[in-house]
């Protein structure tokens, strides 16, 4: 079989050094890749004016799956590019303990779920303005009270767009991965989150339509709770999720949220996908207060490289990464500081990677 190609973007702060370390063990475990390393991020932004490189962009667009770092400033076209122009409006985040990390739940044995965060929509990307801007060009909108806009005088506003395109699609997702998961012995049930008790036309929206989609697959059991009560369910009932589905701005914070359940962001990975090009991060972001120091923890990239190994057909490659980043827990001898441990990021792959071969 051809290798598949692989492009690693390390991006902005901790982003590089999670990369390289992640890079290593994928190379020296003998898995079939090909893995390209372009100049971007943000040497590439000091020295060239441009965070994303044409030759970057290429490699992107030539390759079976990308690896992406983190984003802190001139990075965000980067990813500008890998969501929004090439749509992939799926971000899915798993939520798995390990046991041996560093949980502030007194029994997080057991959760292991996904979070399905609409990630075209929403809030993001901002658009905001003035009100008075909003107030002329709507002169005649009243909100629930009667109010107009110019009730509000100065300040801004955030437009949130929520479309049925968008809702289908992120439901048919939904439903087809609890579908997988309930083959694979999980419980088959979707959770929508939404805010339909007072965003009840763009909340409303996305609930019926995620509501008509479980309809139409037996098997699949569905619930609905409102965001503030599913935030609180996430800690006290985390064992009681399988699949859950909302909207960019709510999926953003209740995926933080259900990291910190296991163990912390250090921990959480993701996937970005439906789009031209599926790529792959670490949901911790560029964490610059610890850049260049060797103890950012690298196990959310590593474990977003799984997700891409199975993404790419390679489930026996994927399952062997995944087991030997759990046995580096369970054991305990090489976590990094976040884990109450002190091994270098190096040090942590390095554990992995002996384990691999």
């Amino acid at each position: 079989m051809p290798a598949k190609k692989v492009v690693a973007l390390g991006g902005d702060g901790v982003g590089p050094e999670v990369m390289e370390v992640t890079c290593h063990i994928l190379e020296h475990a003998g898995f079939n890749l090909e893995i390209a390393k372009p100049f971007c991020g943000a040497e590439a932004f000091k020295s060239q004016g441009n965070a994303f490189p044409d030759e970057a962009k290429k490699l992107c667009a030539e390759s079976d799956a990308i690896l992406f770092g983190a984003a802190e400033g001139p990075s965000v076209a980067i990813l500008v590019y890998l969501r929004w122009f090439m749509d992939n409006y799926i971000n899915l985040r798993p939520v798995k303990y390990y046991p041996g990390a560093y949980s502030p739940l007194k029994n997080p044995e057991g959760i292991d779920f996904m979070l399905i965060r609409e990630n075209s929509e929403g809030l993001y990307p901002g658009r905001e303005g003035d009100i008075p801007w909003l107030a002329q060009r709507l002169s005649d909108y009243k909100d629930p009270f009667g109010r107009t806009l110019d009730f509000y005088g100065e300040g801004k506003f955030a437009i949130r767009l929520i479309t049925q395109k968008g809702s289908e699609r992120i439901a048919k997702y939904a439903v087809q991965l609890a579908q997988e998961r309930k083959s694979q012995g999980f419980p088959g049930k979707v959770t929508c989150v939404t805010k339909a008790n007072v965003l009840r036309q763009s909340c409303g929206l996305f609930r019926k339509t995620v509501e008509e989609e479980v309809k139409r697959a037996p098997g699949i059991a569905y619930e609905h709770f409102h965001v503030d009560d599913a935030a609180r369910r996430l800690i006290r009932f985390p064992n009681n999720f399988d699949v859950i589905v909302t909207s960019n701005m709510f999926g953003d914070i209740l995926a933080d949220e259900a990291g910190e359940a296991i163990g912390g962001l250090g921990i959480s990975p993701s996937a970005c996908l439906g789009g031209q090009k599926p790529y792959f991060e670490p949901v911790h972001g560029s964490a610059p207060d610890i850049a260049g120091k060797g103890i950012v923890n690298p196990t959310a990239m590593i474990l977003s490289a799984k997700m891409m190994l199975e993404y790419l057909g390679m489930r026996k490659e994927a399952q062997a990464l995944e087991n030997a980043v759990a046995k580096i827990y369970q054991e305990g001898k090489y976590l990094t500081a976040d884990q109450g441990g002190k091994a270098s990021t190096r040090e942590f792959a390095e554990a992995v990677l002996r384990d691999l071969i």
